[in-house]
């Protein structure tokens, strides 16, 4: 009998360290699988919603984030209500940020979160058309900077002013002048002008002033810049230089300007002379009666 006793006694002994070792296994389960719920996960209120309904998007396990991103697969198919745009850089407290989602397109979109350069989790959300059915159409959806297009919301229902404003990325102004305007809806039906001053891709939205109601994407390019025309310029014709004074022809003119003058004078004296001869002869043979007087006293 004793030695029986001695035979079982490890036996125990070894189930005992089995559990042991089995404990600690599964204690080390444990710890790895709290360590894998601690992993980034972002989780909706409700997995389904309508058009023009909200739900809060949480997410956790952020670590030690600051601030987490929440963005949309289809940016046109809702928006952030905090930020009133498909993006939302939200505070990260022990963890953990939330977000409020507000469709405004049915389908199927994904919501997602990340660090500002990573996506760290995805959840998708079904949208349902619901009761509203408000829809925005803008045309032309694709202008330049400096055109228009004319944004038309419908299906408004009861609404007496339809809010209009601007998400993403570009810039422009509503008529009035600003970047949201109060439109009045006749007929469940409201119309604005957005005119484009900066490029980029917008999201334009319309509401009842609280919840966004539906959204469309417009694109911006940058308009060309135009080439200016050049003015022609007419060529000054070239001065002809003068040719320059012949020195010997002017000579020769003042040599037979000389000799004319020397010829004038001579020719003058000439006549001169003549006529003083006559003069004298004729006083000097004929007297007073016309008999004619001898010189010698004859």
């Amino acid at each position: 009998m004793t030695s029986i006793s001695v035979i079982r006694r490890p036996r125990r002994l070894g189930l005992a360290l089995l559990a042991g070792i089995g404990s600690a296994l599964l204690a080390l389960g444990g710890s790895s699988a709290a360590q894998a719920s601690g992993a980034p996960e972002v989780t909706t209120a409700e997995s389904s919603i309508a058009v023009g309904d909200s739900t809060v998007v949480t997410a956790t396990g952020l670590g030690g984030l600051e601030q987490a991103f929440f963005g949309l697969g289809d940016p046109s198919a809702g928006v952030y209500t905090e930020s009133n745009d498909s993006i939302y850089e939200a505070p990260v407290s022990n963890g953990e940020a939330t977000a409020t989602f507000s469709a405004l397109a049915e389908g199927t979109n994904t919501i997602s979160v990340g660090d500002g350069e990573n996506v760290l989790a995805t959840v998708e959300i079904t949208v349902t058309a619901g009761g509203g059915g408000a829809t925005i159409t803008a045309n032309p959806t694709s202008i330049e900077t400096g055109e228009s297009t004319t944004v038309t919301a419908t299906g408004l229902g009861g609404i007496e002013q339809a809010s209009f404003g601007l998400g993403g990325t570009g810039g422009g102004t509503f008529d009035g002048g600003g970047t949201s305007a109060q439109v009045p809806v006749t007929d469940g039906e409201a119309t604005t002008t957005f005119t484009a001053t900066e490029a980029g891709d917008l999201v334009i939205a319309v509401g009842d002033g609280e919840t966004p109601l539906a959204s469309v994407e417009v694109t911006v390019t940058a308009a060309p810049t135009p080439t200016p025309t050049p003015t022609p310029t007419t060529a000054s014709p070239t001065p002809t230089p003068e040719p320059a004074g012949d020195d010997s022809g002017l000579l020769i003119g003042i040599i037979i300007a000389l000799v004319v003058l020397i010829l004038a004078i001579v020719i003058t004296w000439i006549v001169l002379s003549r006529r003083s001869r006559k003069a004298g002869a004729g006083s000097g043979t004929s007297g007073p009666g016309g008999d004619s007087m001898r010189m010698d006293g004859a």
